[in-house]
């Protein structure tokens, strides 16, 4: 099987805490050593907050819209986020793509449906992780870090993944780049193969 990824291919991965996104981040760039791993999307996130905390300590009104890293988000609440720092993703993508260094990009404040008509589709591939099950969820996360994540925590970010998956589900139907992936049920094995076989698919090669 034979394909040949784009020199500007930019790759993100979305999926609620506990969904492995940076785990197959990483799995993907032992198998792809061009890829670069960027998460400035958390610092960008970060900075956005402080600054409208400082407008507020100096006097200016500003909507308090960006969430801190211990809330956890429903769907619309983490698309909001999405489209708040969806200028500084979309800078990011258009740096890594003038140099040619194909790039996985990962969060939980990555949303396909946001970013997905303003990004060029031959060059960008959506991957979401779907969380089959709360069970699974809460065994997740509790060996992620038990001390941040309480099991009452589980009923609104497996919602939240419900939602992910169902909002990345419409897309795939229109977009070939768009694929979503059940981690309840495949390995990490078996998600490598979906993503090589969508490799090939996009980028196969005679």
């Amino acid at each position: 099987m034979k394909y040949c990824l784009p020199k500007d291919l930019i790759v993100f991965i979305s999926g609620v805490p506990g969904a492995g996104k940076t785990t197959l981040s990483y799995e993907l760039l032992k198998k792809h050593n061009e890829f670069r791993l960027i998460e400035e999307t958390d610092i960008i996130r970060e900075i956005l907050r402080g600054y409208q905390m400082h407008l507020a300590s100096i006097g200016i009104d500003v909507p308090n819209d960006i969430a801190s890293h211990d809330v956890f988000l429903d769907y619309e609440a983490a698309a909001r986020q999405c489209r708040i720092m969806k200028a500084s993703i979309v800078n990011i993508v258009q740096r890594q793509q003038r140099k040619d260094i194909p790039t996985i990009i990962n969060g939980v404040h990555v949303i396909p449906e946001v970013l997905c008509d303003s990004l060029p589709s031959s060059s960008t591939m959506y991957i979401n992780l779907f969380i089959s099950s709360e069970e699974v969820l809460w065994t997740r996360l509790r060996n992620r870090n038990p001390a941040k994540y309480k099991k009452e925590y589980v009923p609104l970010l497996y919602q939240t993944n419900i939602d992910l998956r169902n909002r990345t589900l419409q897309l795939t139907s229109k977009h070939l780049n768009v694929i979503s992936l059940n981690i309840g049920t495949n390995t990490i094995n078996e998600l490598l193969t979906e993503i090589e076989d969508l490799f090939y698919r996009l980028y196969g090669v005679d």
